[in-house]
This record gives structure tokens, C-alpha cells and sequence, in this order.
């Protein structure tokens, strides 16, 4: 079995960020910790979405985003998965957003401050 791992690095990262996603949820056992770091994951996703989506193939970056929001709510047992989720979905659809519109910019672009 002859297992090239650059033509899977996609798939490979995506399980690391589900052992990752689920490691942080089961940690924390804050519940406004753990509402805040999947709202902090949802803008981190939307930033990444932003910038690899026109320069590089998407889909081994959404597995990765997927990757860790399945983890994280597999291992949440102190929140309201639900919430999880919708509190993600805002968080990557309004950084996804504020780039677009370039309220928020990328640190190589000429608006960025230095």
C-alpha cells in the first residue's frame, strides 16, 4: 500500500484539526470560554476561506474547517451545540464579509497599517 501523503495532505490535515477541535471543546469547560473560542475558530475560518479561495483548490480547506467544527462539536458537552454552531456560521460568514469588503485586510496588502 503505497500511501502518498502530498496528493492526501488535504485529508490528513483535516483528521488532525478533528482530534484538535475535539481536544480544545473537552478542555474547556468554561462554557463562555468555549462559546468564545468557536466564535475566534469561525472568524479564523472565514480569514482563511478569504485568502486561499482564489489562489489555491478549496477543498482541502474546507475539510480543515469542517475537520475541526466536527471535532469541537463532537467533544462539546458543556454548551448547546446548536449555539456552537450558529455562533460559528456568524463568526466565518461576517469575517468572510469584512474582507470582502476590505474592512478587514491581509497584512501584505497596501492598506495595511505598519
Amino acid at each position: 500500500m503505497n500511501v502518498k501523503w502530498e496528493d492526501q495532505w488535504g485529508e490528513n490535515f483535516s483528521l488532525v484539526f478533528l482530534v484538535v477541535g475535539f481536544m480544545v471543546s473537552v478542555l474547556l469547560k468554561s462554557s463562555i470560554l468555549s462559546y468564545f473560542s468557536i466564535f475566534l475558530a469561525g472568524l479564523l475560518a472565514g480569514r482563511m476561506f478569504y485568502i486561499k479561495h482564489v489562489k489555491e483548490p478549496i477543498l482541502p480547506f474546507f475539510l480543515m474547517i469542517i475537520g475541526f467544527l466536527l471535532g469541537y462539536l463532537l467533544g462539546a458537552i458543556w454548551v448547546s451545540r446548536i449555539l456552537a454552531l450558529i455562533l460559528f456560521v456568524i463568526a466565518f460568514g461576517s469575517s468572510y464579509y469584512l474582507h470582502l469588503k476590505k474592512i478587514f485586510v491581509i497584512f501584505k496588502s497596501e492598506r495595511f497599517i505598519k
